[in-house]
């Protein structure tokens, strides 16, 4: 009001001052006393003032900029919109672990006769799986951005830097795009972790231990696991999860004829929750319609699939079990699984059935795995049920460590897996028959302490009694799957072992 009354006195003084320079106008008034130039720097100096005003009206007038919100919430920085539909945060994922293994003392090929995988006599594995590797690198080391963009798109870019036995070049781990307009249900596209059990959908900053159970990792990466490209659909309400996933090639894959096909789904039910007590309920399956074709080996086959897996430790990457490439047109897995707690005690098992269909005469092979695994914070804390996944994240802490007395989360963990990649394997000493496939048998107890500083730092300590039962797979079609004497030992020999092993990982995220 007193900014108009102003502007309203200036415009009248104004009109006045050119009226009197009007009539001071020598051509209408000559003997006029008044000085032109000074009347004309009066009204300079209110058309000034009038401008001036009309500025400051105008400002004030004119809505307030919007501006774009920065948080930061568990050390993760994000920048957001005004209005919220954009979005961009940092994320990061860095693990360092270190291990070392007790077991026997390695001798000569020629009389030891533990073995890795399949792959002839220039394997590494060949030597490592009779010295594994102590030592120390980066398990995981991810960086990227991750956010939304006009409220129903979101993305996220991760390059990993980490890898197993020693860390690898730069690659993709995530990069997708999703639409979720069509809520409760997302849609996704790009190269991602598809969800193929409840051990895959439990974050990896968020395992209870350093890796994922044998039987589960099998499952995952059959049709799923990091880096995998496809498009799927997923969708959870308040107490259940689904999703489904068409799935091709991983990007890490080498070049193939034809990439692989695979059909990856989940579902979870929270059937039981109050204050107190969760109790989970899911399955899970994988079927591979068309698996990669390699081109023609030395039998004609073309597609194959294989199972191997390291045994729950990636400080050495010697696989122990391993079926070597079988023939199929088909491939499969179908999963179980329970979970549940009640207050600071965990508990999660998955029971997994594996089979291939082959694209020969020969019987088609099947196998199985299943592992259980419990928790108990000793400091009071519950493990977390994540709605979105169907999976429970690590507690966090109530008093985070600090010098002023704050001690952090601590947690004691126990897992029991086996894994059965045998099949019609027959007696030691003896050859295998046509049909029959040793893989190998693998029993791991793991003992854990988990120690959660804060929400995004945390120390892991595992010790593992692994105990492998394989035989030697020498036999019709393939006389020496390690390579020339003495590289593939006797036939029907003893190639598994028993060993012990200590590991420590460091851990911060955001």
């Amino acid at each position: 009001m007193k900014s108009s009354v102003q502007l309203l006195v200036i415009v009248i003084a104004l009109a006045l001052s050119q009226a009197s320079l009007a009539a001071d106008d020598p051509l209408t008034s000559p003997t006029s006393p008044t000085s032109i130039e000074t009347v004309q720097a009066r009204i300079d100096a209110l058309q000034k003032e009038l401008d001036a005003l009309k500025q400051a009206q105008q400002k004030k007038t004119a809505p307030a900029q919007e501006q774009p919100r920065v948080t930061f919430n568990g050390n993760r920085a994000a920048i957001t919109s005004a209005n919220g539909d954009s979005s961009i945060a940092v994320r990061a994922l860095v693990q360092a672990d270190a291990a070392m293994y007790d077991q026997a003392t390695a001798g000569p090929l020629i009389s030891d006769y533990r073995r890795g995988s399949v792959g002839g006599a220039t394997n590494r594995e060949n030597t490592a799986a009779r010295d594994l590797s102590s030592g120390i690198y980066f398990r995981r080391a991810r960086f990227g951005l991750e956010g939304t963009i006009a409220r129903d798109f979101g993305y996220r870019l991760m390059v990993e830097l980490g890898g197993a036995g020693t860390e690898g070049q730069g690659r993709i781990n995530d990069a997708w795009l999703s639409y979720s307009g069509f809520a409760p249900f997302t849609l996704q596209i790009g190269a991602f972790s598809p969800a193929s059990n409840l051990d895959d959908s439990t974050g990896v900053d968020a395992t209870d231990f350093l890796e994922r159970a044998t039987p589960s990792e099998l499952s995952r990466t059959l049709g799923g696991a990091d880096g995998r490209i496809g498009v799927g659909i997923r969708g959870n309400g308040d107490r259940w999860m689904s999703a489904l996933t068409l799935t091709s090639r991983t990007v890490i894959d080498p070049e193939v004829f034809d990439s692989q096909v695979a059909l990856v789904g989940r579902a979870g039910f929270q059937i039981l929750t109050n204050a107190d007590y969760t109790l989970h309920l899911g399955a899970s399956g994988t079927y591979v319609m068309h698996p990669a074709d390699q081109g023609i080996d030395a039998s004609g086959a073309r597609k194959f699939v294989r199972f191997r897996e390291r045994p729950e430790l990636r400080v050495d990457s010697t696989r122990l079990i391993d079926t070597g490439n079988i023939d199929a047109n088909h491939a499969y897995v179908v999963g179980a699984e329970l979970a549940g707690n009640w207050r600071s005690l965990f508990a999660q098992a998955e029971n997994f059935w594996f089979g291939v269909d082959r694209n020969s005469s020969l019987s088609d092979p099947h196998f199985g795995g299943y592992y259980i695994q419990s928790t108990w914070t000793i400091t009071g804390e519950a493990h977390r049920y994540n709605k979105a996944t169907a999976s429970y994240q690590s507690p966090k802490p109530a008093r985070p460590y600090d010098a002023r007395g704050g001690i952090g989360a601590w947690e004691l963990a126990l897992r029991y897996s086996h894994m059965d990649l045998n099949f019609e394997s027959g007696d030691a000493g003896t050859a295998p028959s046509i049909n029959a496939i040793r893989g190998g048998v693998q029993d791991i107890r793991t003992f854990g302490v988990n120690w959660y500083l804060s929400q995004s730092l945390r120390f892991t300590l595992d010790y593992q009694l692994v105990d492998i039962d394989r035989l030697n797979p020498a036999g019709p079609g393939n006389a020496a799957p390690f390579g020339a004497t003495p590289a593939t030992p006797p036939v029907g020999a003893q190639i598994g072992q028993h060993y012990n092993a200590v590991s420590l990982r460091s851990q911060f995220s955001f």
